[in-house]
């Protein structure tokens, strides 16, 4: 197996680190060889408060996920998530240059990074660039413009972009661990890759992500991402209000979510009590005073999640309802809830397309590992061979005008 086609993907979250190991065939299907975690220090909802911490945590994971792919990592890819993400729409426009008015690759590149130069605020980085469409001498609804003929090309776009320095830092803690990056991808559409089949995709189908600090609203359509949104609201949200109403550590807080939380009343029984040990002293609550804890911040989530798919672009059209992966769908009743709420069909979502380890295939935590190294099968992997390794030098500049050139006419 040539060493250029093993992947690896790494997840970052507030509370875990998770990383996969994989590798691609001739087909183009992800073999899963290997995974590893470990618990997260020195990240607080979802922003690195310590550097050396967060970089030992990196290793710890990487080095589980060696072991049991027996392979070594020396680059790989990373997920941007917290609530510092946002996301601009914008627009592009440029004159074909051409004297016979044909559009060539170099125009589409042209359009697309004249909508990039929109004015984003200082501090902030672009993390994925989304085309809805372009538009030739008027006419919309063109995926691919190029041989066509026209005088006035036009680009409808999305940026998401993240805070400069948060992913200034997701770089250094992974250097700072040994390794090399090769791209960081929005968590929303890493998870896309893993957990939709492209039917779906064609479809139209809205995918949420639920993380530790934020929620990635994601709308596809003909098979493309059409529209992306993030949501400063998470998981983290519902261990806050456990932790505030119980005044207990945060632990607890997260222990209770996962083990007995419930947002299905008729299956809450009032009288059952859970109990907790904490500093040596025993507590108890009863699982309708969780319930009655959880079921007000679960609302709010849920309205605030259907608000910002009202006003998303494609978001009416989709035929394939809705799917739900991250750190609440294993939350009774929520998922019921959030199916009310949006008056569509709600699934969990779980991993697919990949082959390999089924332990690690079917384990919720590494649904976004997965979908980093199918990113990278698709994406990232075209990359390397445009890579230009004169960088921005004379000879550089000279090869890449001479490569844009060569696919301009051919």
């Amino acid at each position: 197996m040539k060493r250029d086609k093993v992947l690896t993907g790494l997840n970052i979250k507030t509370s875990q680190i998770t990383c996969a190991i994989g590798s691609i065939d001739e087909k183009g299907t992800v073999h899963v060889r290997g995974a590893g975690s470990s618990k997260a220090k020195g990240i607080e909802k979802g922003v690195i408060s310590n550097l050396s911490e967060v970089a030992y945590s990196i290793t710890s994971a990487v080095e589980k996920a060696e072991s049991a792919a027996r392979t070594k990592v020396v680059s790989l890819i990373a997920n941007c998530d917290g609530p510092n993400i946002r996301s601009y729409n914008t627009r592009g426009n440029v004159t074909i240059s051409d004297k016979e008015n044909e559009v060539t690759k170099r125009d589409v590149e042209r359009v697309i990074q004249a909508a990039k130069t929109i004015a984003l605020p200082f501090d902030r980085q672009i993390i994925s660039s989304i085309i809805r469409g372009f538009i030739l001498d008027g006419q919309d609804g063109i995926k691919d413009p190029t041989a066509m003929y026209g005088t006035r090309l036009e680009v409808d776009m999305q940026i998401v972009a993240g805070l400069i320095s948060n992913i200034q830092n997701i770089s250094k803690a992974i250097n700072t661990a040994g390794f090399e990056i090769e791209d960081i991808v929005l968590s929303g559409i890493a998870v896309g890759g893993a957990a939709l089949e492209e039917l779906e995709k064609d479809l139209g189908v809205i995918l949420i992500y639920i993380s530790h600090s934020s929620t990635h609203v994601v709308v596809y359509n003909a098979g493309e991402i059409k529209s992306v949104e993030v949501l400063t609201m998470g998981r983290g949200d519902f261990i806050d209000a456990i932790s505030f109403n119980f005044r207990i550590p945060h632990e607890y807080a997260e222990d209770i979510i996962e083990r007995n939380a419930n947002l299905d009343r008729a299956s809450v029984a009032k009288d059952e009590k859970v109990i907790l040990r904490v500093g040596g002293v025993q507590r108890s609550m009863s699982k309708a005073a969780i319930f009655n804890a959880i079921e007000p911040k679960a609302k709010e989530f849920i309205f605030d999640i259907g608000e910002r798919i009202k006003d998303m672009p494609f978001a009416k059209e989709v035929a394939s309802g809705c799917v739900v992966t991250g750190e609440l769908t294993n939350l009774g009743g929520f998922l019921e809830m959030l199916e009310v709420s949006l008056n569509m069909p709600v699934r969990m979502g779980f991993v697919r397309g990949f082959l390999g380890d089924a332990e690690i295939i079917n384990n919720p935590a590494y649904i976004a590992c997965l979908g980093l190294l199918k990113h990278w099968s698709r994406e990232g992997l075209k990359r390397k061979v445009k890579r230009n390794i004169f960088g921005n030098s004379p000879i550089g500049k000279l090869f890449n005008r001479a490569r844009d050139i060569f696919n301009d006419y051919f």
